[in-house]
């Protein structure tokens, strides 16, 4: 992947941390499991970057990646998804380490309310009138501004791990903060054991990118923080809802919390594993066989 800008113009630290992450977003793009193409959609906050798999007339779903993880941490699920006939649309979030980028290192989505409207903006230009929309982590809240910001447009919500549901704690938000002002590669690595957690297939998968992510990515973040939503806000959230959680997610905190919070929303269903917060990939066969039918399984409920 050739790189055209300069580093200083970036969220990197320098022109060798940004070569780095390009590096192995490539590595992992090279072992996406079924055909991809990417594109890249212009918004107000800049170039923003779209992995593209499944059936070309296939049913549309925007996937919505997990903080820092970019849209190559989709690796596990993106074949349930095309087999059961879906086009996945694959988003790298704009101000996060990925292929995205900013016009304006000041300018971009940092309140809930941009966020949601930015998503609307991505759905606009990529052609998406209304989809299902399957999102993990920070991608949840996300996903959940997306569909009250424009509450048509999003049929189905799957949130795997999502924040939005409970308050990012504050021991989550030092531990974060410290990694990304001390850079050091042991730091790095254990917030990211402390974060994700320590399953095979997440460290083996993701750790050396959520590791490398944290070294290579300058402060302060360009991104905005993930605000839970009130009750009233999730009583607005009319379309159906499958929240899927772990029982040892640190960021997400306690599950049975989580659930309780979630049930103001008017169509929930709630599935709890045994996992962390990475619960798409560590536990990535039982989350396809729920989320795959959950996402044929209608649309959503009439709007108010």
């Amino acid at each position: 992947m050739e790189r055209t800008e300069k580093a200083q113009d970036s969220i990197y630290r320098s022109a060798d941390a940004e070569a780095d992450i390009f590096a192995l977003y490539s590595d992992y793009l090279a072992r996406w499991p079924v055909p991809v193409t990417a594109t890249d959609i212009t918004t107000r906050y800049g170039r923003v970057h779209v992995l593209i798999s499944g059936p070309q007339d296939g049913r549309p779903v925007l996937l919505l990646h997990a903080a820092s993880m970019a849209s190559i941490s989709w690796l596990p699920n993106v074949t349930a998804l095309a087999d059961a006939g879906f086009r996945t649309f694959a988003v790298d979030h704009i101000g996060e380490a990925g292929l995205s980028r900013l016009t304006d290192m000041a300018t971009y989505p940092d309140t809930p309310q941009q966020i949601g409207t930015h998503y609307v903006e991505v759905a606009d230009q990529l052609g998406i009138d209304a989809a299902p929309v399957v999102a993990a982590s920070a991608g949840g809240h996300a996903a959940l501004r997306f569909a009250l910001a424009a509450p048509e447009r999003v049929l189905r919500l799957a949130l795997l791990g999502p924040m939005g549901i409970t308050p990012l704690s504050l021991t989550a938000m030092l531990r974060m903060m410290l990694a990304s002002l001390v850079p050091a590669e042991g730091v790095a690595t254990r917030t990211s054991r402390w974060a994700l957690g320590t399953d095979p297939a997440v460290v083996e998968g993701y750790g050396r990118w959520f590791a490398t992510v944290l070294r290579s990515v300058g402060s302060p973040p360009r991104v905005g923080r993930p605000v839970a939503l009130s009750a009233e806000e999730m009583a607005r959230t009319t379309c159906p809802v499958q929240l899927i959680l772990g029982d040892r997610d640190k960021l997400v905190g306690d599950a049975a919390r989580a659930s309780e919070q979630a049930s103001s929303f008017p169509d929930v269903r709630t599935e709890t594993f045994h996992s962390g917060h990475l619960v798409g990939v560590e536990r990535a066969d039982e989350v396809n066989a729920l989320i795959v039918p959950f996402l044929q399984d209608g649309t959503c409920l009439l709007y108010t």
